[in-house]
C-alpha cells in the first residue's frame, strides 16, 4: 500500500532520454514519452501521417469523395491490404491542407491505456492544452471504466474550439473490446468538433450501420480503391515506361483485381522484361499466387547484403539506420550471432538503396530517420527469413533488437523481442533492471503488465521478480498476498547470492507484515534494516520505508519520535528530493491524523498539497484532499469536508484503491449528515460501481457496510440490520488504521440500534475488540469512535456507570484533537447522554461546543427545499438508477427561454458559437452567454452533457 503518491515521471522520461542521447541515435526526438503526465512511452513516429511520396498517379474520384460531407463525424476507408488506403487518406488531408491527429496503430496498441494514450498524445500535437482530464484518467492505476472514459474523452474534445480530424491507421489490429466499446459511446453523441477517419481491413465493431442510416458515415471501400484500366496503364507507363494492349490490360486487371500494390510489383519487374506484352499475359492463378510470384522475383534480383539486411530487419514494425545496423549481422560469420557482432551494412544507405529500388519502405517522418515495410511485403520477408535462417539465427535477430530497445528505453519491446528469441531470462532480467524507474514513476501497473508476460515458473525463481509482485500488492494493499511470496523469497536467498538492497527490500515487507500484525517494535527494527540497506541507492523504496518506520514509531506509543525524525529528514532532503518529501509530509499528515491531533493533520494536508501542485504529482494531491476532508468531517465542519472529499472523488482512479473507496464513502456520509439524501445515493451508486470494477472482496465490504450505515442514519434499521447480521467482521489493524469505513465499526454501530439483548451484548463483545486492537496500535482516531460507540452499547444495556466511564474517556481524547463526528453521527441520543454525564476528564466548555453542534445540524425540510448542491459526482459516472434499478429524483430545473432552447437546438447539430451567432442574427457572445445560461439551468458543465440531458427531458425538437 502506497500510503502516499510518489514521485512523478520526469525521472523516468529524463533517464530514457539520456539512454538515447548516449545510444547515438540519429533522431533523438524519434522516441519519446509525451509530457509528464503520460504513463506509456510515446514513439512520436506513429504520431505523424505518411511523408509525401510521389505520387505514381492523381485518384481526383476518390479526393473528392473523401471531401464531402465533412462534418460528418466518421469516415472508415475499408479494403484489404495493398489497395492504398494510408495513401489515399494523407493525399486527401495534404491537398485539403488539414493537420490531421494521426496515429498509426499497432498490435501493441490493442492495450486500452496505450491506445487511449497515443490518441490524447496525438491531439495534444495539434492542441496542447487539450484532453487534461482524460491524461489525469491515464495515470489511474486501473483505468475507469469505458463510459467514464468516453464521457470524459468527448467533453475534452467538445472543448477544442475549431475542426479537429483524428486518423486512425491499421484499426484492424485493434483486437480489445474495450476500445471498440470506447469509439462506440463516443460516435453516440460526437463531439462536436470530431472527425474520425478509420482506415482498417475490415469494418470495425461498431454501430456502422447506425451510423449510416443517421446520416453521420463516410464509406470507401474495396470496389472504390480499385485501380480501373485507365489507371493500371498510367502506372505502368510512369513505373515501367511501357504500355500495353486492352486485352493484355484485361488479363492483367483479372490476376490482381485493381490491386495497387500488386501493380506496383508488376511495375518493378517489367523494368527488365524484353517483352513486356507477354510477360503479362502469362501472369495467372489470381492475384495471391502473382502476388508470391513477383514479389520473389523482386527479392532474388537484390544483392546478397541486401537481400540479407532485408530479411533480418523484417522481425522489426519499424526502424532507423542505428537499429537497422545494430540487428543485421552477416549470416556468412561464423561466430556466435545470438547477441552481439558488427553490422555488415551501414543503416543509412541500406535505407536509401531500398527506397531508390522502390521495395515498399514507407518514412514515417519528415527527418529520414524512421521508416517500416509494407505490411504485405514484411509478411513475403518473414516468410523467407523462416526458409533461409535457423532458428538459432532468427533468435540471434531478435535478441540484437531488444539489447538495442533496451539502451532507448523502449522497456515493453525490449521484452517482447526477448521473449521472441526465446530468452525468458534476459526478459526477467530486463525487468529487473527497469522495475526501478517504473515505480518511481508510479506506473506499477506498467510492471505488471511485464510480469504477465513472463511464465508463472520463471517468476517463481527469482527473487527480485516476486519482491516485485509483492510491491504491486503493497500498491494494492492486498495484505494477504504477501507473506506466500515474503516465504518464498526467504526460501530462495537461503541458496542465491544477492545485492544488499533486495535485502532491502525484504526488510521492507517483513516490517510491512509486522506493522499490520500490530507488532510495533519488530516492524521498526525491520524498517530501520531496510532503510540501512537502500540509503544512498536512490530507490522508489527508500520513500515507503521511511514513512511507515514513522507509522510504527507511533503504533509503538513514540509519536514525538516518529514527527521528530520525519521533519528532520525534510530539513536533510529540502528541495532536492521533492519526491521523497512528498512521501515524508504525507506521513506528518498520516501520523498526526491517526493521533488523533485534527488540527495539525489538516495543516499537514495542506502542505501536502502545495507539493503535490507544484510537481503535478496527482496521486498525492488526491490523498492530500483526501486526508483535509477527513480533518474536517472528524471536526464536524460538513460543508468543508464536502468539497474537499468531492475533489478527492474526482481523482478516485489515480488513488489506492483503498482510499478510492474511503473518499466515496466519506462523501456519501458528508452528504447525508448534511440531509442530502438524493446526493448521498449518487455516490453510493457509484461507490458501488467503482468496488464492483475493482473485483476484489474487500472493497465491495466497504461499500455494503457505507450502504447499511446511511440506512442507519435514514432510520431504515430494518436494511441495516439484515446486513449487520449477515457479516463477521474482525478487528485487525488493515481494516481499522484510520478509515472513514471500517466494516467491523459500523457491524458493531448497527448492532447497538437494533437494541435486542443478542445483539447489544455482540456489538459490545466487537467494540472491545476493536477498541483493543485500536489502543494497542495507538489509533487514536478509532479509539474515540470504540469508546463513543461503548459508551451508548452500555448505557443501553444498562452499565450506566460504565456507560459514562467510556464516554468520559472517549471525550478526554476528542478534547485535545477536536473531534465531533463520532459524537455527531449518533444524533440526539448521544446529546442526551451528554447532557446527562458526569464529567471528569474534559471541560464544560468542550461539552458546549458539541451540544451545540448538535443544535446546528440543518433540518431535512430545510435541505430538501435548498436544491442540489455542486459537490456531488456526476450522475453519469453511475447510471440513471440506483442499485435496485429505482429511478432518483430529478433536481428542479429553471426553464429556458425560447432563445436559449433554439441556441440549445443549434448546439445539438454541432454548430460552432461563429455559426450558431450566424442562424440567429446575434453576436458570438450572446451566444456564448446564452449557453452558460445553459450550463447553468441544467446543472451541466460541457456541451455534450447539455445535449444529453435535454434528450433525456425531451427539450429538442425530433429532426
Amino acid at each position: 500500500m502506497i500510503l502516499c503518491g510518489p514521485t512523478t515521471n520526469v525521472f523516468c522520461t529524463q533517464n530514457r532520454q539520456e539512454k538515447l542521447r548516449k545510444s547515438g541515435t540519429n533522431d533523438p526526438n524519434a522516441i519519446t514519452g509525451m509530457g509528464q503526465s503520460s504513463a506509456t512511452t510515446i514513439l512520436r513516429t506513429k504520431l505523424r501521417p505518411p511523408a509525401a511520396v510521389q505520387r505514381l498517379i492523381s485518384r481526383p474520384r476518390l479526393l473528392e469523395l473523401l471531401q464531402q460531407n465533412p462534418r460528418r463525424p466518421l469516415t472508415v476507408v475499408s479494403a484489404p491490404a495493398g489497395y492504398g488506403k494510408t495513401t489515399l487518406v494523407s493525399q486527401w488531408l495534404q491537398d485539403a491542407e488539414v493537420k490531421p491527429a494521426w496515429v498509426q496503430l499497432g498490435e501493441e496498441n490493442s492495450e486500452l491505456r496505450t491506445f487511449l494514450s497515443y490518441l490524447v498524445a496525438a491531439v495534444q500535437i495539434r492542441f496542447p492544452t487539450a484532453c487534461s482530464d482524460t491524461a489525469v484518467l491515464l495515470e489511474a492505476a486501473q483505468l475507469p471504466p469505458s463510459l467514464l472514459l468516453a464521457e470524459t474523452l468527448s467533453n475534452d474534445l467538445d472543448s477544442i474550439a475549431e475542426p479537429l480530424v483524428v486518423v486512425l491507421d491499421d484499426y484492424h489490429l485493434i483486437s480489445n473490446s474495450g476500445i471498440h466499446e470506447l469509439l462506440d459511446k463516443l460516435l453516440l453523441h460526437p463531439p462536436r468538433p470530431l472527425h474520425l477517419v478509420l482506415v482498417t481491413r475490415h469494418d470495425p465493431p461498431i454501430s456502422i450501420a447506425s451510423l449510416r442510416a443517421r446520416g453521420w458515415l463516410t464509406e470507401i471501400r474495396q470496389d472504390d480503391l480499385r485501380f480501373t484500366n485507365a489507371e493500371v496503364n498510367a502506372v505502368l507507363g510512369e513505373m515501367a515506361g511501357v504500355s500495353v494492349s486492352k486485352a493484355t490490360l484485361e488479363h492483367l486487371e483479372q490476376q490482381v483485381e485493381g490491386w495497387i500494390v500488386g501493380l506496383h510489383l508488376v511495375g518493378l519487374v517489367l523494368r527488365n522484361q524484353s517483352d513486356p506484352e507477354a510477360f503479362l499475359s502469362g501472369l495467372k492463378g489470381g492475384f495471391q499466387q502473382v502476388y508470391d510470384y513477383l514479389s520473389e522475383q523482386v527479392l532474388t534480383g537484390q544483392p546478397a547484403a541486401m537481400r540479407d539486411c532485408l530479411l533480418q530487419t523484417s522481425v522489426l514494425s519499424r526502424f532507423c539506420p542505428s537499429l537497422v545496423e545494430a540487428v543485421c549481422v552477416s549470416p556468412n560469420d561464423s561466430t556466435d550471432k545470438n547477441t552481439s557482432g558488427e553490422s555488415f551494412i551501414e543503416g543509412e544507405s541500406f535505407i536509401e538503396d531500398a527506397q531508390l529500388a522502390n521495395l515498399f519502405v514507407v518514412p514515417l517522418d519528415s527527418n529520414g530517420q524512421w521508416f517500416r515495410y509494407h505490411h504485405l511485403f514484411q509478411d513475403l520477408l518473414r516468410r523467407q527469413l523462416q526458409q533461409c535462417y535457423s532458428p538459432k539465427d532468427i533468435a540471434g535477430v531478435h535478441s540484437r533488437g531488444s539489447v538495442w530497445y533496451e539502451t532507448q528505453g523502449l522497456i515493453t519491446e525490449s521484452i517482447e523481442h526477448a521473449l521472441a528469441a526465446e530468452d525468458v531470462v534476459r526478459a526477467a532480467e530486463i525487468i529487473e533492471r527497469c522495475r526501478r524507474d517504473e515505480f518511481a514513476a508510479d506506473r506499477w501497473y506498467v510492471v505488471e503488465r511485464w510480469l504477465s508476460m513472463l511464465p508463472d515458473d520463471v517468476k517463481q525463481q527469482r527473487p527480485k521478480l516476486l519482491l516485485t509482485e509483492a510491491w504491486i500488492a503493497n500498491c494494492r494493499f492486498q495484505v494477504a498476498r504477501i507473506p506466500t511470496i515474503v516465504e518464498q523469497v526467504e526460501h530462495l536467498l537461503r541458496e542465491q547470492t544477492v545485492e544488499p538492497t533486495v535485502w532491502g527490500e525484504l526488510a521492507y515487507f517483513r516490517g510491512f507484515l509486522e506493522y499490520w500484525e500490530g507488532n510495533a517494535q519488530s516492524s521498526q527494527q525491520h524498517f530501520e534494516e531496510s532503510l540501512s540497506k537502500l540509503a544512498g541507492e536512490k530507490t522508489p523504496y527508500e520513500g515507503e520505508a521511511e514513512l511507515l518506520l514513522a507509522l510504527a514509531f507511533c503504533m509503538g506509543g513514540q509519536e514525538e519520535r516518529a514527527v521528530r525524525g520525519l521533519e528532520d529528514r525534510i530539513d536533510r532532503f529540502g528541495a532536492s528530493e521533492n519526491q521523497i518529501v512528498s512521501r515524508l509530509v504525507g506521513g506528518l499528515a498520516f501520523v498526526h491524523s491517526i493521533s488523533g491531533d485534527l488540527r495539525r493533520s489538516r495543516l499537514d494536508a495542506q502542505r501536502l498539497k502545495l507539493v503535490a501542485s507544484k510537481l503535478r504529482i496527482r496521486n498525492t494531491e488526491a490523498w492530500a484532499c483526501y486526508l483535509q476532508a477527513c480533518s474536517h468531517l472528524h471536526a464536524g465542519e460538513l460543508e468543508a469536508a464536502t468539497s474537499h472529499f468531492a475533489d478527492a472523488a474526482e481523482l478516485r482512479y489515480v488513488l489506492e484503491p483503498r482510499a478510492a473507496v474511503d473518499t466515496l464513502a466519506g462523501l456519501a456520509l458528508c452528504q447525508q449528515l448534511r440531509q442530502l439524501e438524493n446526493e448521498a445515493d449518487e455516490t453510493t451508486n457509484v461507490l458501488q460501481e467503482f468496488a464492483r470494477d475493482l473485483n476484489e472482496r474487500q472493497y465491495q465490504t466497504v461499500a455494503d457496510s457505507l450502504q447499511a450505515r446511511l440506512a442507519l442514519l435514514r432510520g431504515d434499521s430494518r436494511q441495516a440490520l439484515q446486513w449487520a447480521r449477515s457479516v463477521n467482521e474482525q478487528a485487525i489493524p488493515s481494516t481499522l488504521f484510520l478509515w472513514l469505513e471500517a466494516p467491523a465499526i459500523t457491524q458493531a454501530r448497527v448492532l447497538i440500534t437494533a437494541g435486542s439483548k443478542r445483539d447489544l451484548a455482540t456489538a459490545t463483545k466487537l467494540l472491545k475488540s476493536i477498541r483493543s486492537v485500536s489502543e494497542s496500535c495507538r489509533f487514536t482516531c478509532q479509539t474515540i469512535e470504540a469508546a463513543v460507540l461503548q459508551s451508548v452499547a452500555l448505557d443501553r444495556q444498562g452499565s450506566t456507570d460504565d456507560a459514562f466511564n467510556s464516554l468520559d474517556e472517549a471525550l478526554a481524547l476528542a478534547e485535545s484533537g477536536g473531534w465531533v463526528r463520532p459524537f455527531l453521527e449518533l444524533g440526539q441520543p448521544m446529546a442526551s447522554q451528554l447532557q446527562r454525564a458526569p464529567l471528569e476528564n474534559v471541560s464544560i466548555d468542550f461539552v458546549d461546543r458539541l451540544l451545540e453542534t448538535f443544535a446546528e445540524i440543518p433540518s431535512a425540510k430545510e435541505h430538501e427545499s435548498s436544491g442540489q448542491t455542486k459537490t456531488s459526482v456526476s450522475v453519469a459516472e453511475s447510471g440513471p438508477s440506483d442499485a435496485a434499478g429505482t429511478s432518483r429524483t430529478v433536481p428542479y430545473l429553471e426553464p429556458l427561454t425560447n432563445r436559449e432552447l433554439e441556441t440549445l437546438q443549434l448546439l445539438a447539430e454541432r454548430l460552432y458559437d461563429k455559426e450558431i451567432a450566424k442562424a440567429l442574427s446575434i453576436s458570438v457572445w450572446t451566444v456564448r452567454t446564452h449557453v452558460k445560461h445553459i450550463f447553468e439551468k441544467l446543472h451541466v458543465t460541457g456541451r455534450r452533457q447539455a445535449v444529453l440531458k435535454a434528450e433525456e427531458l425531451g427539450l429538442l425538437k425530433k429532426s
